[in-house]
C-alpha cells in the first residue's frame, strides 16, 4: 500500500459489535501496511483498546441523528479531512454518513460506505434516510444477503458509476487462537459467570436485539430440552443490550419459564 494514503474511519460508537470491531481491525491493519489511520467516533468500550500510536482518534457526537448536529459534525469533518489530508473516508453507520457525504462533496475526497445491516425502512422518508449507505463511490456489503437486500430494496438510489462489492466480513485469527488462551482466565471466566466446566455450554454472542435472534435461541433451547431428556446443560446469551431495557426483560423472562 502507499504511505499517503490516509484512511478516516467514521462510526457512531466504538463498541464490540462486528461493525465496530471490524472498524478497529482495519485501524490497526493500515498503519501496519504503511497507511495513516483516522478514527471519528463518540466514545465506546473498545476506545481503551486503540493503539493510539497508530491510531489518531477524534472525539465527535456522530451516533447523533439530530439534523443540526449531523451538519455540525459535517463542517467538524471537513476541517478534520483538509488538516489532515485525508484520501479516503470511510462511513460505517447511516447518522455518520450524512455527516461523511456533505464533507467529501466539499472536501472532493473518495467515500466509501459499508452497509453492515437491513435497516428498517417503514415509510419512503425512513427509506430516503437510509439510502446514504449507497451513495457513496464505493459500497461495501458485508454479505451475499446484503448485496441482494440492497440491488432489491435501493435500486432507485444506485448509481450505476458507483460500485458495490462483496467484502465478507473476517476475524483477527491471533487474537481468537485457541492455544493462546490461559487456563486461569477460563477458569476465572467459568467462575464468574458460575458455570461447571464440565456440562455443555451452548453460546449465542450478539447485541440484544430481535434480528440477533435470541427469542428463537430461546425456543430452540427448549426443543434441545426435550430431545436431551432434560440433561444438564449451559445457555448463555452473550452480548450488550445497548439500551434496550425492554427487550432485557422480556428476554430474561422468557429464559426463566424454560
Amino acid at each position: 500500500m502507499s504511505s499517503n494514503l490516509k484512511v478516516l474511519q467514521v462510526i457512531p460508537k466504538l463498541g464490540y459489535g462486528g461493525a465496530e470491531t471490524g472498524c478497529y481491525d482495519i485501524a490497526h491493519y493500515l498503519p501496519e501496511n504503511g497507511c495513516k489511520s483516522f478514527i471519528v467516533t463518540s466514545g465506546g468500550e473498545l476506545l481503551k483498546f486503540v493503539d493510539k500510536n497508530k491510531v489518531k482518534v477524534f472525539r465527535l457526537p456522530v451516533q447523533s441523528k439530530n439534523p443540526i448536529l449531523i451538519l455540525i459534525n459535517a463542517i467538524i469533518l471537513t476541517f478534520i479531512i483538509l488538516f489532515n489530508n485525508i484520501s479516503i473516508i470511510h462511513a460505517r453507520s447511516r447518522a455518520p454518513a450524512w455527516s461523511c457525504l456533505i464533507a467529501s462533496k466539499i472536501t472532493s475526497r473518495k467515500f466509501v460506505t459499508t452497509f453492515h445491516g437491513t435497516y428498517n425502512f417503514k415509510s419512503n422518508l425512513k427509506k430516503l434516510y437510509n439510502s446514504v449507505m449507497v451513495r457513496s463511490d464505493l459500497i461495501i456489503a458485508g454479505s451475499n444477503f446484503i448485496f441482494s437486500h440492497i440491488k432489491e430494496n435501493y435500486s432507485n438510489y444506485l448509481n450505476q458509476k458507483k460500485k458495490l462489492l462483496v467484502i465478507f466480513r473476517g476475524i483477527n485469527v491471533d487474537y481468537f487462537d485457541p492455544t493462546t488462551k490461559l487456563e486461569t482466565e477460563e477458569k476465572k471466566l467459568l467462575k464468574q459467570w458460575e458455570i461447571e466446566k464440565d456440562k455443555k455450554i451452548i453460546l449465542l454472542p450478539g447485541r440484544l436485539t430481535t434480528w440477533k435472534g435470541q427469542e428463537v435461541f430461546i425456543e430452540a433451547i427448549n426443543l434441545v430440552n426435550i430431545e436431551l431428556g432434560y440433561e444438564a446443560f449451559y445457555a448463555v446469551i452473550l452480548g450488550s443490550d445497548q439500551g434496550r431495557d425492554l427487550y432485557k426483560k422480556k428476554t430474561n423472562k422468557a429464559f426463566r419459564t424454560i
